[in-house]
């Protein structure tokens, strides 16, 4: 069962970062740098998003519950987030909802961590799913807490590190399929998650 769900979640997860809606954001802002650089910047936004993640996974549900929000609220209000996203994806307006003008051209400008990394990459959606998804009670649920944010790490440093050598993962009308099936997807998830957190803040509708 933790397979499962650790292989959903870092789905999810890759679906939710998506580093190749970030690709020409990456290929503006190394455009100046040599080959070295932009491996090594590509590093760092993987490691960036990796640690981002994890941090969201091993100590947000911690921090909201110090703030005295609960775990049904992240999950319901973390769904939303995720829903918006997703519903993005389907009509290609993702980029026009997870980025703002200024902070693509601020992400242009140069190599830096902020914006591209966070918030852009291992953004709201991201790290509110990561909360909602993470709750520890045994050894064996640290598995789908460390594993799908280490993998999306890894994921997005490939990406950047083969289109900083001008190499495309995918067509543009390839990648375009990819997103709104991934995008349908998401919108099941988000649903999901909001209704588990309905439940859990209001139980007469379990009955």
């Amino acid at each position: 069962m933790d397979i499962v769900f650790t292989l959903k979640k870092t789905l999810t997860l890759l679906a939710l970062v998506d580093p190749l809606l970030a690709i020409p954001l990456f290929i503006s802002a190394t455009s100046g740098l040599d080959i070295e650089r932009k491996h090594q910047f590509s590093r760092q936004l993987g490691m960036t998003v990796a640690l981002a993640l994890l941090a969201g996974g091993l100590f947000g549900l911690h921090f909201l519950s110090f703030m005295g929000v609960s775990l049904a609220a992240i999950q319901v209000g973390g769904g939303a987030i995720v829903f918006v996203v997703a519903v993005a994806m389907v009509v290609a307006k993702e980029e026009t909802v997870k980025y703002t003008a200024a902070e693509s051209a601020q992400a242009a400008s140069g190599p830096s961590i902020v914006p591209l990394g966070v918030p852009l990459l291992a953004g709201p959606a991201a790290l509110s799913y990561v909360m909602a998804t993470s709750r520890i009670e045994k050894w064996g649920d640290l598995l789908p807490v460390i594993l799908p944010p280490v993998l999306a790490g890894v994921a997005t440093w490939l990406c950047f590190r083969v289109a900083s050598r001008g190499g495309r993962l995918l067509a543009t009308t390839s990648l375009k399929v990819v997103e709104r099936l991934a995008g349908f997807l998401l919108t099941a998830i988000a649903v999901e998650m909001m209704a588990t957190g309905l439940k859990a803040l209001f139980p007469p509708l379990v009955s």
